[in-house]
């Protein structure tokens, strides 16, 4: 009579919001969408990215935090960068569990399937512009295979510059609600009014990669793009390592890659410090063993002479690319992602070799997964083709610019 045992039902959880999901050989990266806002997702709670990194060390094997706790320990151990190896014959190895780059996709998106299916039916995926048609497919059918709810994939730059249009093609249009972050704010000069060409530079554990994408009003489509595998953000930050490592050598005669838990400890220091490093403060690194430990403090401009030379190769390659494109006039923009802003001296290092009139922008975090999710409405009313769009969007109408008011140049990425 008075309900004792009973259990109150658990309220139906709510999927009405849609879902965009930036897929790296680093990470995935998710956001809801609903009511014009966007939220980012727990994809490995309570982290937002589920780092593709699987650790093959346990009894089963585990996607995310304890590969990247194990990648410098045992890297033996670790299975990661597997995506960019779609297709190919390659196993990773240790003891019981053996992978091929499909089972470690799998086991990956196995993870992500709860944390998408409980905000959403209907999600969009973007995958690197490396990736071949190929690959492309046997990312999108791997993922149907894990019941991941994907209703259409593309790139990272085609999705960002479907996105963002309207902002280029028509400076007067309303800003978003969140322009106040930089990375929606698309300064343009009086003569920079309509079609232009955006490149977007990306970064990952595969590669350093640039895409020059030409916005129109009727269509955003690729004009070219270029892979620079010698300039992944893995090699970055193993030049981080070993610089460091050299400078504790100097100060007190210890080497922490003598040690595989100090070589550890601090390569995983090297993510807070980028951050650091990026808003232009100095980062406090303390190296430790089991019998010793030293604290150097580093400038971030010390950051950026350790990485000069990738930074000059990879604003070489991106002129190069510039020219071989043969666009006849300058890019308006270079939109460096939220991966490749982080870093050291590449920003700077663009920024001198691009045009004066070319603006280079830093995008936030969620800025592909916006992008993405943006879409996702177009893929179920059937207005965008369910296969992987690789080459070409089609925009909805942009109404004409009112007038060529100068908006404010934001600041540059530090430096």
């Amino acid at each position: 009579m008075f309900g004792f045992g009973t259990k109150k039902p658990a309220p139906a959880a709510d999927r009405s919001k849609l879902v965009g999901l930036d897929l790296t050989a680093s990470r995935a990266r998710g956001v809801a969408l609903a009511v014009g806002r966007t939220r980012p997702l727990l994809l490995d709670d309570p982290e937002e990215d589920l780092l593709l990194m699987i650790d093959l060390g346990k009894r089963t094997t585990t996607v995310g935090r304890s590969g990247y706790a194990n990648c410098r320990r045992s890297p033996h151990l670790v299975c990661s960068n597997f995506l960019p190896q779609l297709g190919h014959a390659r196993q990773w190895q240790a003891g019981r569990h053996s992978l091929s780059p499909e089972e470690a996709l799998k086991r990956s998106f196995d993870e992500l399937r709860e944390p998408v299916t409980a905000e959403t039916e209907a999600a969009g995926l973007v995958l690197p512009v490396y990736l071949t048609a190929t690959q492309a497919k046997a990312t999108t059918r791997i993922a149907k295979e894990c019941r991941l709810p994907i209703r259409g994939t593309t790139t990272a730059p085609l999705a960002l510059a479907a996105h963002r249009a309207v902002w280029v093609l028509d400076p007067t249009a309303a800003p978003p609600k969140d322009s106040r972050r930089p990375d929606w704010v698309v300064p343009i000069r009086q003569n920079s009014v309509g079609p232009a060409a955006i490149v977007v530079v990306d970064a990952d554990e595969f590669a350093l990669h640039a895409t020059v994408v030409g916005i129109e009003p009727g269509e955003v489509k690729l004009l070219g793009h270029a892979v620079w595998p010698k300039l992944s953000f893995k090699l970055w930050k193993d030049r981080l390592l070993d610089a460091i490592s050299d400078r504790c050598v100097r100060v007190c005669r210890r080497d922490p890659r003598d040690s595989a838990d100090a070589e550890q400890a601090l390569y995983e220091r090297l993510d807070e410090s980028l951050d650091r490093v990026r808003l232009g403060q100095p980062v406090s690194l303390t190296v430790r063993s089991e019998h010793w430990y030293q604290d150097l403090i580093h400038r971030p401009d010390e950051f950026d002479a350790f990485c000069s030379p990738l930074a000059k190769s990879a604003a070489d390659g991106l002129g190069e690319m510039l020219r071989t494109a043969d666009l006849g006039v300058p890019p308006r923009a270079v939109w460096l992602t939220d991966s490749a802003a982080r870093l050291p001296g590449l920003a700077v290092a663009v920024h001198r070799s691009v045009p004066e009139q070319t603006q280079v922008l830093a995008l936030s975090a969620n800025a592909v997964a916006d992008a993405v999710a943006a879409l996702v409405p177009r893929w179920l009313r059937d207005e965008l083709p369910r296969g992987h769009l690789d080459a070409l969007i089609p925009l909805d109408e942009i109404p004409a610019s009112k007038s060529n008011a100068v908006q404010p140049r934001p600041a540059l990425p530090r430096g």
